[in-house]
């Protein structure tokens, strides 16, 4: 309400569209004055009252006085002034095509020395495992381990019998045309123990344990722990990459072994169940396809692809920005190179295999 000449305000802010036409309605009013001497506390919500009535009444040519503002509110004003006063307007310098050329050469050349350096810490590292010289926990490699290994086995289990039971259903339209399903079998056996079972586990485990090295060592690099190990003496390579590769290196070969399994337990549900292939015929012909060089190929394939998910997740986790955003781009940019690595590691092993004719 307004009482001789003031407005006393003691319902709550008004709306300003309340307060406007008050103003506009007296052509005397030159000059406003505030007054929050009994006014214990203040909020969010006055500062922008009291924007958006100063910005009217100086549309309007009458002065405000800010002699009475709360010393707070008053420098949030002043800021909220200078951004409305100013408006940030981001324009982005245009580059000749030789400056862009030039700068993203220069940036591969900066990403490449940062991975020949990190790898050959954990060269360092290994070298010094060897020696009997690493420094690292054995109880936190046991807990990698488990959660590598055992944490790992339901989703490996899941999408491996799935995959074998695709790889079935493919085979069996195939093959169903010349009367000869019973080499199903054939096809999810050498399949799946030739690099199947290992790409499938290599993915899994770049989305999951990948993932999650790149998350903990980014998060522990924003907390400057690891700034903590380098202060004192302790490598943090060794004491926190090494453990992970050697964790995962461990495991993987197991995990596809029983990818492996799953995958060939997965087209004998298909055949027996749906196909009615004979059970015994089925392991028969299981035995006979898949010989011990595709297991060996296989194990390989898993082995390159431990080092690639450790040492990517490791990397990105360790070189990641300091905060919440670069943790979330350290964690997404190794599961992206991890499996895009994995899929050029299994085109050159491949390759590699038909060379040398094994």
């Amino acid at each position: 309400m307004r009482l001789a000449g003031d407005w006393i305000i003691s319902a709550g802010l008004p709306s300003i569209d309340v307060i406007t036409p008050q103003i506009s309605a007296d052509k005397n009013i030159r000059q406003i004055k505030f007054d929050f001497s009994q006014m214990a506390k203040w909020d969010s919500g006055m500062v922008s009252f009291l924007l958006e009535f100063i910005r009217e009444s100086e549309g309007k040519k009458i002065q405000v006085i800010h002699q009475g503002i709360p010393e707070g509110a008053e420098k949030l004003l002043g800021l909220a002034f200078k951004v409305r006063g100013r408006p940030v307007i981001r324009t982005v310098p245009r580059q000749s095509f030789l400056v862009a050329v030039g700068e993203i050469v220069l940036n591969i050349k900066v990403a490449t020395f940062s991975v020949l350096d990190f790898l050959g810490q954990v060269a360092v590292a290994f070298g010094r495992l060897f020696r009997g010289k690493a420094y690292f926990r054995r109880d936190e490699f046991l807990v990698v381990i488990q959660r590598c290994g055992f944490n790992a086995l339901g989703l490996v289990s899941l999408i491996s019998v799935l995959i074998g039971m695709i790889l079935a259903f493919v085979g069996a339209i195939q093959l169903g045309m010349f009367g000869a399903q019973i080499y199903i079998a054939d096809i999810v056996g050498i399949a799946m123990v030739r690099v199947m079972g290992a790409v499938m586990t290599g993915i899994l485990m770049a989305g999951r344990t990948g993932a999650s090295f790149a998350a903990e060592l980014g998060i522990m690099q924003t907390n400057d722990e690891i700034d903590a190990l380098k202060t004192m003496g302790i490598s943090p390579v060794e004491f926190l990459v090494l453990p992970s590769i050697l964790a995962l290196a461990v495991m993987m070969p197991l995990l596809t072994l029983y990818a492996d399994l799953m995958g060939i337990l997965g087209g004998f549900i298909i055949s027996v169940g749906m196909l009615d292939i004979n059970p015994i015929e089925y392991f028969t012909h299981t035995h006979n396809a898949v010989k011990l060089s595709n297991l060996w190929i296989g194990l390989v394939h898993s082995f390159v692809f431990a080092l690639i998910i450790a040492v990517t997740g490791c990397y990105k986790g360790i070189k990641s920005q300091r905060s919440a955003a670069g943790v979330g781009e350290a964690t997404t940019s190794a599961v992206v190179s991890s499996i895009t690595a994995i899929v050029i590691a299994t085109a050159i092993i491949t390759y590699l295999c038909q060379v040398l004719g094994v």
